[in-house]
């Protein structure tokens, strides 16, 4: 067939029907799932409250994958660069970039819920028992920051990746790639070669394991309707209403300002990961795509290096989310109980959490820890009031991890963007609507 004929094939021929693209695209399926869920939660609650399992399993399918792959990316991206001073350099613009953007985000809660006063009127958890270890589980109560210090550098490089802990195996990762660069070039090819390879087995398989997301979204939607009754999802409290009036405001404002000044669109990443924030809506559950969050960056430019080190960093010490609703949650007590918060007191609220939401990085359900310790520390407000929080954490956890994997994409392309050739400006004019300063050669 000559190059004319081809030229001409119709595109039918080539491309499916529209249809039957809109029902196979992922986005598509996970929103009728979770409408699916929520009609089954209210026709038969006692069943759907029992689908959790299902959205667990779909989450446990990602988490098996995040530590390989935090490590594959970061090994692979550290040696792509070649040194050490660009290493430190990422490291340190990130964690500077990290505090700014969440302190910001506590002021935001604090002002949000001075301002609306949401625990105006609540009555009082009759019955919630003062003792924290009924709030928070196990060792989880005794994490501080000097505990988070002692237990960020893994003891056994193996526990590391069977535990799923973020942090140890990213500094494991790091240290792994500082030797390779140190090595023989006869030595470093081969290794660097079979972690690239690696790095695309096992993107498959999130790829494979994402299809399965439209069912993992079902269970978790259904289990919640089912537990909680509908009237609960369209009337949250005034708790969560405001909580999330904070973060939108956090979102547009803060972030929206700093994407301007990196000269991206904020609305255009938002659209380029829309899948995986459909499953955070889903699931409710940030770790769910934290795979899929690195590869996104990359193909919309970001460099495998920056991508690497800020991403995972950021889950543990970005969690934007968490930075604007704790407060709101611990102001929020005292209002219930009448006790007034002073100016002096929210300072030292603000001091305290600045430290404690680090010390609670990769444990499960780290955003209620941080608020139960906070409680405790701070010794403002009785610790018998996280009952209320505990009823709605479920919807504040909802909101936070959006936030959260939001913050974090927003993080990793204004680190890419101060990295000399850190951001690929073809491909983040597609994907991001960048606007580089100099358009030439674009």
């Amino acid at each position: 067939m000559s190059t004319t004929a081809l030229d001409t094939a119709p595109d039918s021929e080539a491309r499916p029907p529209r249809w039957r693209r809109v029902l196979t695209n992922t986005t598509f399926q996970v929103l009728v799932a979770a409408v699916a869920a929520a009609i089954f939660g209210m026709v038969a609650p006692a069943a759907a409250s029992n689908m959790q399992p299902v959205a667990q399993a779909f989450i446990a399918l990602i988490q098996m994958l995040i530590a390989p792959i935090v490590f594959l990316v970061t090994v692979t991206g550290i040696v792509a660069t070649g040194g050490l001073k660009a290493v430190g350099r990422i490291a340190v613009r990130a964690l500077v970039y990290f505090e700014i953007v969440t302190t910001l985000g506590m002021l935001i809660g604090l002002l949000a819920v001075n301002l609306l006063r949401p625990g105006a009127g609540v009555a009082r958890p009759g019955h919630a028992s003062g003792d924290i270890s009924n709030y928070v589980k196990g060792d989880a109560a005794n994490t501080s920051f000097g505990a988070f210090l002692a237990d960020v550098v893994p003891d056994n490089a193996v526990n590391a990746f069977a535990t799923g802990h973020i942090i140890q195996v990213l500094i494991f990762a790091v240290l792994f790639a500082i030797a390779l660069l140190r090595l023989p070039t006869g030595v470093t090819t081969p290794i660097l070669a079979a972690c690239t390879k690696l790095t695309e087995v096992f993107f498959r398989m999130i790829r494979m394991i994402m299809l399965l997301a439209p069912i993992g979204t079902f269970g978790a939607v259904a289990a919640t309707v089912g537990k909680y009754g509908p009237e609960t999802l369209t009337a949250l409290m005034r708790l969560v209403a405001v909580s999330a009036l904070a973060l939108v405001f956090f979102v547009i404002v803060v972030l929206g300002s700093v994407a301007r000044l990196a000269r991206f669109s904020l609305l255009r990443l938002i659209g380029t990961l829309r899948r995986e924030l459909l499953v955070v809506l889903g699931t409710s559950s940030s770790e769910a795509v934290l795979p899929q969050l690195m590869q996104r960056l990359e193909d919309a430019g970001c460099r495998r290096s920056v991508v690497g080190l800020v991403v995972p960093t950021g889950f543990s010490f970005n969690l934007d989310g968490v930075a604007v609703v704790v407060p709101i949650c611990v102001v929020f007590i005292g209002q219930v109980y009448g006790i007034p918060l002073s100016a002096g007191d929210q300072l030292g609220l603000f001091l305290v959490f600045l430290v404690l939401s680090k010390g609670t990085a990769g444990i499960s359900g780290s955003a209620f820890i941080t608020l139960a310790n906070t409680v405790a520390a701070t010794a403002l407000v009785p610790v018998a009031g996280l009952a209320l929080v505990l009823s709605v954490d479920r919807f504040l956890s909802l909101i936070r991890a959006l936030t959260n994997v939001l913050g974090n994409a927003v993080a990793t392309v204004v680190v890419a963007r101060w990295e000399p050739d850190g951001l690929d400006p073809v491909r983040a004019v597609a994907a991001l609507g960048y606007r580089p300063k100099n358009v030439q050669g674009v």
